[in-house]
């Protein structure tokens, strides 16, 4: 996408952080390194996490959990306005400068002071529909977030553009285990439902804080003119991808806090959350290395698909084995490490499973349209799935937790191939591009997990406790799947995928 309202850049200091030229020499090293730190923080924020979690929800019932979810509902929906997609543009576009960048930063912090108003202002509505008093404070507290976040995005938009992976990371580090801890003490002195809220709100202050340091860029007054046209234009179409994404993703939440309450809500949303957990803690990360890396190799064909068919080996490598492995375990798993309480899940987390799988590499789709600049057509397809998901949930709402789970995955599964082949129209990719690289690790955690669900009907009822079926699983899928990727033709080339990436990357071809 060029813009005709682009400005003369004039050689200044503060250009240093919209330059990127420099980054072309050495493209490749830096997304090698960029994507192994990535990967290493992630590794880690995901033990931070999943401690945290298991410590929390002992902690925290069914109904604190719904209580905190009858909220996002209505802050998640606020909080895709605060960006606009500003960022992704800014990461997106292949010349920005100061006058642009300020211009964003003002409009981001304008918006999020609004958002902040109006989901404060919204609080009596949101406890008359809910019925539920409590909801006040979480709402309030929750409405502050806003402007948090509006101060950081532009900021951390040009760490992302320069590829300042290390100081991104670093921050992350800082940011995951400090909200994770202040939630598991909150939990542990019965703070119920703000151990949850804890969580955001620290999180956000330590990475606003966190990146200004790291990105020390001063922000100047904004300016008409300054050539942001093409750049709102870009973002328009994220948020419009965004609004709908978001009520098609939370729908869910709403009908059943609405047709079933906070308990059921609960076991739901607490299912769904543990479910999600590797895509979530993986993708986004990802995210922020693939794309700028793919928008500045867009003009390349040959290396634009090789980047990406090994990011895809990456994501499905990583997150499609761990979702299978956690589903075999998640019978003994659940009520070993959350309490008998949460038991009630597991049958929610079998029926989450394929949303679960299409979902580990859902970012697929999305990087191909964000470096691309395919915005308007990422927008297109997110209404055509959402009608589809509504009906779905039309359906299903009246079979409860289990049915909306069962829906959800049935109606993921389906679209997940014309989702791609529409994404990758008018690029140099195929959808072979990605079902290549995610075949086997696809294959080969569904036979293992397969043959580990096996050793239920092998064993009788009762015959063994827990902590040996647990081994006895772990043992055969992690066997089963260690030996299909060493032992197998696909697997061995699966695993020189990650070799012939880095490789490659650092050759910068």
């Amino acid at each position: 996408m060029q813009d005709t309202e682009q400005p003369n850049l004039v050689p200044d200091p503060k250009n240093r952080w919209f330059e990127t030229h420099d980054l072309h020499k050495n493209l490749g090293q830096r997304t090698a390194r960029g994507g192994a730190v990535t990967l290493g923080t992630t590794s880690v924020n995901s033990v931070v996490t999943t401690v945290s979690t298991v410590l929390v929800t002992r902690n925290l019932t069914d109904e604190d959990f719904g209580l905190y979810g009858m909220v996002i509902v209505l802050t998640g929906f606020a909080s895709m306005f605060v960006d606009l997609g500003l960022s992704r543009a800014v990461i997106q576009k292949p010349q920005v400068n100061h006058a642009q960048v300020s211009t964003l930063f003002w409009i981001n912090l304008g918006i999020a002071v609004c958002l902040a108003i109006f989901v404060a202002a919204a609080t009596p509505l949101i406890v008359w529909f809910y019925s539920e008093p409590r909801l006040t404070t979480i709402n309030l507290v929750m409405a502050g977030l806003f402007i948090l976040s509006g101060l950081g995005l532009q900021h951390r938009a040009l760490l992302t553009r320069r590829m300042e992976y290390g100081r991104l990371n670093l921050i992350q580090l800082a940011a995951a285990p400090t909200a994770s801890l202040t939630a598991v003490v909150i939990a542990f002195l019965g703070g119920g439902y703000w151990a949850l809220v804890a969580l955001p709100a620290v999180s956000q202050l330590v990475t606003v804080v966190g990146t200004w340091i790291a990105c020390p860029w001063v922000p100047g007054l904004p300016r008409r003119g300054a050539g942001v046209r093409t750049m709102l234009a870009f973002g328009g179409n994220v948020t419009g991808f965004q609004f709908i994404n978001y009520f098609a993703r939370n729908a869910d939440n709403a009908m059943l806090g609405f047709a079933w309450g906070a308990g059921p809500l609960g076991l739901y949303t607490r299912a769904y959350s543990l479910m999600m957990l590797p895509v979530s803690k993986l993708n986004s990360p990802l995210t922020n290395v693939v794309v700028p890396a793919l928008s500045r190799v867009a003009g390349r064909p040959e290396t634009y698909r090789n980047a990406y068919r090994s990011a895809i080996a990456v994501s499905a490598g990583l997150t499609t084995p761990a979702i299978l492995f956690f589903i075999v375990l998640s019978p003994e798993l659940v009520p070993l490490l959350l309490g008998p309480q949460w038991v009630s899940t597991v049958p929610i987390l079998f029926a989450l499973s394929g949303a679960a799988l299409a979902g580990a590499t859902n970012a697929a789709a999305g990087w191909v349209y964000l470096s691309w600049g395919h915005t308007g057509r990422m927008f297109r397809w997110a209404q055509l799935s959402a009608v589809q998901l509504f009906l779905v949930l039309a359906v299903s709402i009246g079979h409860g937790p289990l049915g909306v789970a069962l829906g959800i995955s049935i109606h993921q599964l389906i679209l997940k191939i014309p989702a791609l082949a529409y994404a990758v129209r008018g690029t140099p990719l195929r959808v072979s591009d990605f079902l290549g690289p995610a075949a086997f690790p696809t294959l080969a955690a569904l036979i293992s997990g397969a043959a580990a669900l096996g050793i239920d009907r092998a064993v009788p009822p009762g015959s063994t406790g827990p902590a040996t079926m647990l081994a006895v699983k772990t043992a055969i899928f992690c066997g089963l799947y260690a030996a299909g990727l060493l032992a197998t033709p696909p697997g061995r080339a699966h695993l020189n995928a990650f070799r012939q990436a880095a490789s490659l990357l650092r050759s910068g071809r």
